[in-house]
This record gives structure tokens, C-alpha cells and sequence, in this order.
């Protein structure tokens, strides 16, 4: 019985032994990266930066119309302006979630798809940039699920940082003092505060990143987005580390692609190297998750 439960990779991974068996899966793409890997890097990187910048803007909307105006840290209103800029960046930045997952993370997946057949030395089909389009139901869930798994942990943040925050204001208060001194000492208790909370949204999202791409690929069968979230959750087990290591190591690869590339190394070669990290973890994870379920398949 718990041999027909238990189809999780259950082998501890040695941080360099994924990121190396990744680099051999991929070197052969990256000699000369083709056009759709390139597009996707590009696609990609149009994708998740631009809702990024949206979200900063709107956060810090009225500081960049007017960079003179501030808030009066000697009145006794400053505490109140800071919590009604506080809330208008909030309200600001949900806008820009909502962007995020009806534009932008369907198209970084279906330019994901087209890095997947690239590193599989596959031809690009027409529909593969409108792939979660297609499977919009399904797509439509897994993003639902990613977008609150995320940030459950951050609106947790926001309560308990809310209570937080109105304790110590009440004990500076207490004290005399100066204003900045006071606000200053609730901003960083908040932050103290959210630290767990933000390493735990990094870690939901490191755990069902991959079921988004394997709603799309044809190699999985398309499945659906139950099955995917849940194959997802499979293949990043006990994976933290390395794909924390995977991770920064697709970040070096930015950077060195853009510096040793003279700038348009970025979009020739940091770029299309950052999507081929992610499908290729993506497509060895997958791989070890299939053996390790038909060797327990074969076992019984």
C-alpha cells in the first residue's frame, strides 16, 4: 500500500548533481541558441519584467509625479498619510497582478513551451506561445492556485504586521521622541515580522512552478491542472536546494551573457540560457519523477 502511495522522488540531491545533469541536457542547445530560444528569452523576459515595473511605478506612483511632495514626519497626522500611501500602493499593485496573470503568465509559459522544444530539439508549432490559452480552464486554475499560494502568506504578512505595527506605535508613543525615529522602528519591526512569511510564498512557488508547463506539454500528455499541481509537487520534493542553487546560477548567467556579451549578449546569450535552466530543470525533474514511478510500478 505505501508503495503505491509514496511516487515521490524520495533521493536526497546533491545541489551541484541537478544543476550539472541540467548543464548536459541543455549544453547542446546553447552552442548556438536557435530562434525560438531566443524569442523565448525575450517573450519571457517582456513578461515577467514589465508587470515588475508596472507594479513599482504604481507603488511609488506619487513620489515619481511629484518627487517633492513627502509626508510631514513632524505632524501628528504622519503616521495616518503614511498608512493611506501605504494603502494606495496596495490597491496600486493588485492592478498590476491582475495584468500579470491574464497577460503575462500565460504568455512566459507558452514562450516556456517554445525553450522545452527547443532544448528537445524539437520544431516550434504555431499555437505553442498560445498554448494556455488553449488549455484556458486548466491554465486558469493552476494560475489561480500560484497566484494565492503566493500571496496567502504575504496577506498573512499584512495582518499580523497590522497588529504588530499598532502595538509598537502604541509604545513609542509612550515615549517622546522623534517622529522618524518612531516610524522607523515600526517599518523595521514589520519587516523582521514578514521575513518567514516571504521565505514561505518563495517556497510554494518553487514547488508548483512546473505545473503550468506541464498543462502545456505535449510530453506529459497535457494533463490537467489537478494532476499537474500535483506532479509538480512530486518532482520539487527535497529539491529546494538545488533548484535554489539552479536559480541563482540562471541569474550569473544574465549577468555574464550581458557583460561578456557587450550588452546584446543578454538577449543572445543570458537570456536564452535562463529559459533553458528552467525547462531543462523542468525536463530532468520530470524524467527522474517517470523512472522513480515505473520502477515502484515495476517493483509490485
Amino acid at each position: 500500500m505505501d508503495s503505491q502511495i509514496n511516487t515521490t522522488i524520495n533521493l536526497s540531491t546533491h545541489p551541484p548533481t541537478l544543476l550539472c545533469e541540467i548543464q548536459d541536457r541543455i549544453r547542446g542547445s546553447l552552442v548556438r541558441p536557435s530562434a525560438p530560444l531566443i524569442w523565448s528569452g525575450i517573450i519571457t523576459a517582456i513578461m515577467t519584467g514589465g508587470p515588475l515595473l508596472i507594479a513599482i511605478y504604481a507603488a511609488f506612483a506619487d513620489l515619481f509625479e511629484d518627487p517633492t511632495k513627502g509626508i510631514d514626519l513632524s505632524s501628528e497626522q504622519s503616521i495616518a498619510e503614511l498608512s493611506s500611501l501605504m494603502s494606495h500602493a496596495v490597491s496600486n499593485v493588485f492592478i498590476s497582478i491582475t495584468v500579470f496573470l491574464l497577460v503575462a503568465l500565460p504568455f512566459s509559459y507558452g514562450a516556456a513551451l517554445l525553450g522545452l522544444r527547443a532544448i528537445r530539439s524539437e520544431a516550434p508549432q504555431s499555437t505553442d506561445l498560445f498554448a494556455p490559452y488553449i488549455r484556458l480552464w486548466d491554465f486558469s486554475i493552476f494560475s489561480i492556485v500560484l497566484i494565492l499560494s503566493g500571496f496567502i502568506p504575504l496577506l498573512l504578512w499584512i495582518i499580523v504586521a497590522s497588529i504588530v505595527s499598532f502595538v509598537v506605535s502604541l509604545v513609542v508613543a509612550m515615549n517622546e521622541g522623534d517622529p522618524t525615529g518612531q516610524i522607523a522602528t515600526i517599518l523595521l519591526a514589520v519587516l523582521i515580522v514578514g521575513i518567514p512569511f516571504i521565505f514561505l510564498s518563495i517556497y510554494f512557488q518553487f514547488r508548483l512552478v512546473y505545473a503550468g508547463i506541464a498543462i502545456i506539454d505535449p510530453a506529459s500528455g497535457r494533463m490537467g491542472a489537478l494532476p499537474a499541481i500535483a506532479k509538480s509537487w512530486r518532482m520539487t520534493r527535497r529539491q529546494n536546494g538545488p533548484l535554489s542553487l539552479v536559480a541563482l546560477y540562471a541569474i550569473w548567467a544574465l549577468i555574464r551573457g550581458t557583460i561578456f556579451g557587450y550588452l546584446i549578449g543578454f538577449f543572445t546569450r543570458g537570456l536564452p540560457e535562463f529559459v533553458a535552466l528552467f525547462c531543462g530543470s523542468y525536463d530532468v525533474l520530470a524524467d527522474r519523477l517517470r523512472s522513480h514511478e515505473q520502477s515502484l510500478h515495476g517493483s509490485q
